[in-house]
């Protein structure tokens, strides 16, 4: 199975691209499914912090602190829980899209088993309704300085290049 790693900031469009990706690859007769490493922690916070699945300020921090609470458990344990979802849709698909790699060693693992495309998505007319403490936090800047292997800039006339070339790419 080869794997699409999306990472760019709040908002700007990670998991739209995915979907458009998905759709394009779809119709070229892959199998494809779009998973994220927040998934599990989502469903944590949902069924035992009673998040209301709304990424405003109050749930942003739920999410990020208890992020922050597994990572130091064990750095690995929604890596490892993603890869065991992976190993075990392997055979099943095509593409796996994960679009919320959100630090160096996520995408990296997603290489050590195979394939992997690095995307780094910008809205250059976003600006951010996160807090400066959201902002600063490691799963907005652990990527800042990562050597991706395209970057996409959205709503500009070069997007629909380099999705085209990324579709080129993993077919």
């Amino acid at each position: 199975m080869k794997c699409i790693s999306i990472s760019g900031g709040a908002g700007h469009g990670k998991d739209t691209l995915a979907k458009k990706l998905k759709f394009i690859l779809e119709s070229k007769g892959k199998k494809v499914f779009i998973i994220h490493y927040a998934d599990y922690l989502k469903m944590v916070a949902t069924q035992v912090y009673n998040w209301n699945g709304v990424k405003d300020d109050i749930g942003r921090d739920i999410l990020q602190k208890l992020g922050d609470k597994m990572r130091e458990q064990d750095e690995m344990f929604l890596i490892n829980e993603l890869l065991q979802i992976l190993n075990l849709s392997k055979d099943d698909f095509d593409i796996a899209i994960i679009p919320d790699a959100r630090f160096p060693k996520e995408i990296e693992c997603l290489r050590a088993i195979g394939e992997t495309i690095s995307i780094h998505i910008t809205r250059l007319d976003y600006k951010s309704n996160l807090t400066t403490e959201q902002n600063n936090h490691k799963t907005e800047r652990a990527l800042d300085d990562y050597s991706y292997d395209y970057k996409i800039e959205t709503y500009t006339d070069k997007e629909i290049k380099e999705i085209n070339s990324i579709i080129e790419h993993i077919i």
